[in-house]
């Protein structure tokens, strides 16, 4: 399945960890590195180091070198549970242990970029030798009883081109084209991918390297490093949908740095979604993709008045783009879970109905096109030319506290809130959406503005939404289901009777929700805003 130079030394051998080396190296201190991942057809990477784009920023040739690291864990996955990965790296007659975080230093860091911690040293031979993190602030991070448990896991085993780029004179990144795979046991996954590492200069310049590089072959940002998959074939787990993060602003944020913060967190919540979004149409996945993209939507819709421009414009209507090649897939799959109990020929059809809008969703996903939106998202991000090339009010309020417009906009669709829920049990479909949609942006911004409060003062009013958002988003889907099994009763004759049945469930359901409505919204009105 992978593709393994030939004359490869084969699955690691089980051996014993070195902890007294003879004439130990120095401490080695820690390296901070930032990179960018791009993933590609490996019938595509032959072609990368040959593209003018890189060769005219190269001034030495490009270097191949085969590479086999051997990753090391206990049984039990201590290392990996503590977010830390410990390797042995052979290259040419030389090995290499490296200790590496595997996860982003900050919630913070550039959208797409992982940022991480490493620590490398010498070693004589393929065995680790833990002596050596004494002393470099990086012995606390494998625990003493783990340290005589540590067994191989699983290799990587890779040709790598490695190109020096320099975009200009501040600016140094290099480029690391491998191919190759990962073998842990029996399962085997192929390493098709380019590392953007930066050396010297801004985050903005991988980004922008990257969506050159995406217009003469397709690429796109992967989240997953090498061990993280490595660890994923040990364990058989299929990639999981992932959560927005909290939001992490502090009281004295500036305007500007919650707008990166909010769009970053945002184009990260929906690449940590993708994998498992595109291995298997997972719905969960693919769901936590058009909560990302709808954040996103409304964040950039938020900051309009100090981030507008016709970049701004094409990005929305990108974002839209997108979320609408998922909404299908979406809505057959509200439909599902709906279905409990229901006729097998009935739920049998509607898996049937589902396949082509996931097939559609996956092939949005995966395309070109959506990769450059990520990229040209995150390129203008970094840029930071809404803010630096902004007229000089828009600069002075970008550079203001978040705290001062943030209570302002809230309170502004607290009120538009308020008004679409006047009625507290709306008498159509039409006023329900309406509701939903303005709670839905209120609940983001919210949250997106609620470390600039107390936590105490803005937990209630979040606890008071939730369960009106819920409601309100039962009945979407109840009012969407239907129309779904309508459209299956009318071209299947056969299908009318259960898809009628199932309808009535839907009704019911539907109707123990509106009933339920007029209590938790007023429960929520009622409760006190937290930004005073």
């Amino acid at each position: 399945m992978g593709y393994l130079h030939s004359g490869s030394p084969g699955p690691a051998r089980l051996h014993s960890v070195t902890t007294a080396p003879p004439t130990p190296p120095p401490p080695a201190a820690a390296a901070r590195e930032v990179e960018l991942k791009l993933q590609l057809d490996p019938r595509d990477l032959p072609r990368v180091a040959a593209l003018p784009v890189l060769r005219s920023l190269c001034d030495e040739p490009p270097r191949t070198r085969r590479l086999r690291t051997v990753y090391h864990d206990t049984p039990d996955l201590r290392l990996a549970s503590a977010g830390v990965a410990l390797r042995v790296r052979q290259s040419g007659e030389g090995h290499i242990q490296a200790l590496k975080t595997m996860a982003g230093e900050s919630t913070d860091d550039s959208a797409g970029v992982a940022v991480r911690r490493e620590w490398e040293w010498p070693l004589p031979g393929d065995r680790p030798d833990l002596s050596l993190l004494e002393g470099s602030g990086a012995g606390g991070m494998i625990p003493d009883e783990a340290r005589a448990r540590l067994r191989p896991l699983f290799v990587t085993d890779f040709m790598r081109t490695v190109l020096v780029v320099r975009p200009d004179s501040g600016t140094v990144i290099e480029v690391a084209i491998d191919d190759g795979a990962i073998t842990a046991g029996d399962r085997t996954e192929r390493i098709s991918e380019v590392e953007l590492e930066l050396k010297a200069g801004r985050v903005v310049r991988l980004f922008e390297l990257a969506l050159a590089l995406q217009r003469f072959v397709p690429m796109r940002i992967g989240t997953e490093n090498k061990a993280e998959v490595g660890y994923r074939l040990v364990t058989g787990r299929k990639p999981r949908p992932v959560l927005p993060e909290p939001t992490a602003l502090s009281p004295v944020a500036t305007m500007a740095e919650a707008f990166r913060h909010v769009v970053r967190q945002g184009i990260r919540h929906t690449l940590a979604n993708e994998p498992c979004a595109l291995a298997d149409g997972d719905p969960e996945g693919l769901h936590q993709i058009r909560v990302a993209l709808r954040r996103l939507r409304i964040a950039l819709k938020l900051f309009h008045p100090v981030t507008q421009s016709a970049e701004t414009a094409e990005l929305r209507a990108e974002i839209g783009w997108l979320s609408d090649r998922l909404a299908p897939a979406r809505g057959w799959d509200a439909l599902s879970a709906l279905l409990d109990g229901a006729d097998a020929g009935l739920v049998g059809a509607v898996a049937a109905a589902r396949q082509g809008p996931l097939e559609d969703a996956v092939a949005a996903l995966g395309s070109a096109r959506a990769s450059r939106l990520v990229l040209a998202l995150g390129t203008w991000l970094e840029d930071g030319g809404w803010h630096a090339r902004a007229a000089a009010e828009t600069r002075a309020l970008l550079d203001r506290p978040m705290k001062d417009s943030a209570g302002p906009w809230l309170t502004a669709l607290h009120a538009k809130a308020r008004r679409a829920g006047k009625t507290v049990g709306p008498s159509s479909a039409k006023d329900a959406e309406k509701l939903r949609r303005r709670l839905r942006r209120l609940g983001y911004a919210a949250d997106f503005f609620r470390g600039l409060y107390p936590p105490a003062a803005a937990r209630p009013f979040l606890d008071a939404l939730h369960p009106v958002l819920a409601t309100l988003d039962a009945l979407h889907d109840a009012d969407t289901g239907q129309h779904l099994l309508a459209s299956l009763a009318d071209g299947e004759p056969a299908l009318r009777k259960p898809a009628s049945a199932a309808a009535r469930h839907l009704d019911r359901l539907a109707d123990t929700h509106r009933k339920a409505l007029p209590d938790v919204w007023r429960a929520w009105r009622d409760t006190p805003v937290f930004w005073g």
